[in-house]
């Protein structure tokens, strides 16, 4: 997801470069320059929102990753605490 962006950017800023140098007739030239503009200005958008969305996911991967470590270690001393209670229960039970 993050090396997708980059190579986005690249195919819109060739494709642009190539949009310029069709030749259009006169009547379809006037409506394909503002529309060409409009679409890579629309490409660029959705590239730099991929990338956004790529950048939040990856902050909340990492989020969750430490919360995990965190529950992993309450775990561990949760189950040490009831391991030293039962055999305490065990000793105290049998003299």
């Amino acid at each position: 997801m993050n090396t997708i962006a980059p190579h986005l950017t690249v195919a819109t800023v060739l494709a642009a470069g190539h949009l310029g140098q069709v030749r259009f007739p006169d009547a379809a030239r006037t409506v394909a320059q503002p529309a060409g503009g409009i679409a890579t200005a629309v490409i660029l958008l959705v590239v730099v929102f991929v990338a956004a969305l790529a950048r939040a996911a990856r902050g909340l991967a990492a989020l969750m990753s430490e919360f995990l470590q965190l529950a992993a270690a309450m775990m561990s001393v949760f189950l040490t605490i009831v391991v030293a209670v039962i055999v305490a229960a065990i000793l105290l039970a049998h003299p």
